[in-house]
């Protein structure tokens, strides 16, 4: 189970999450054009505000699509509105920071605080969460151990964000700042603690760092 985090949260950065005037406002790119074929395409890295969730989720599978090496799964992701506490309870089991969580098997569960309809940094987040469930979806670095398997499929979805935010012209960038597994159950073993990542829901503990 994989969890994207704004600000910092279990070793995860966000460089910035507000969201530029400039860039909400922008409306440069635009969700149909015409080829050459006369055959209208659906352009993938809309910038204008959207009148769904359902069609975020459709603009993001076409960008995920053009972006990464994932096959689009024949049915969406299930996506999930819930307050923060309660984000935070299940996936922290404390106070945290978390805005977002995919769970394999159930969907993708978005703080309800986030706007991806108007807000193109919020809708990389979830492009981020969609990218969890293409992974899950092919079997992505299904021949790995639990923590390596999610360390991978977090540095993947990272660069795929991060290539949606530069191809929409935002100016955000982010960064998984955590160490790997070996830095983690080293750590673990030189302070008495539990290893940080559990194996099960796939997060990092932040008050373990």
């Amino acid at each position: 189970m994989i969890c994207f985090r704004t600000l910092v949260l279990a070793g995860v950065l966000a460089l910035s999450a507000a969201e530029p005037a400039a860039a909400a406002e922008s409306v440069g790119m635009y969700s149909n054009y015409v080829a050459n074929d006369g055959l209208v395409h659906d352009r993938a890295f809309d910038t204008a505000p959207a009148d769904s969730l359902d069609e975020v989720v459709k603009q993001l599978t076409r960008a995920i699509d053009r972006l990464a090496r994932y096959r689009v799964p024949k049915d969406p992701p299930n996506v999930y509105r819930v307050p923060h506490a309660e984000l935070e309870n299940y996936v922290c089991g404390t106070h945290c920071s978390i805005k977002a969580w995919y769970k394999p098997g159930d969907g993708i569960f978005l703080d309800d605080t986030l706007n991806p309809e108007a807000n193109l940094f919020h809708r990389s987040i979830l492009l981020h969460e969609m990218v969890h469930y293409f992974q899950d979806r092919a079997g992505e670095y299904g021949n790995m151990q639990p923590c390596d398997r999610w360390f991978h499929r977090e540095i993947d979805a990272y660069t795929i964000q991060n290539r949606y935010l530069a191809m929409i012209g935002h100016p955000s960038r982010v960064a998984y700042v955590g160490d790997n597994c070996n830095n983690m159950e080293a750590k673990a073993r030189e302070s008495g603690r539990a290893q940080a990542f559990d194996g099960i829901r796939g997060r990092v503990n932040p008050d373990q760092h």
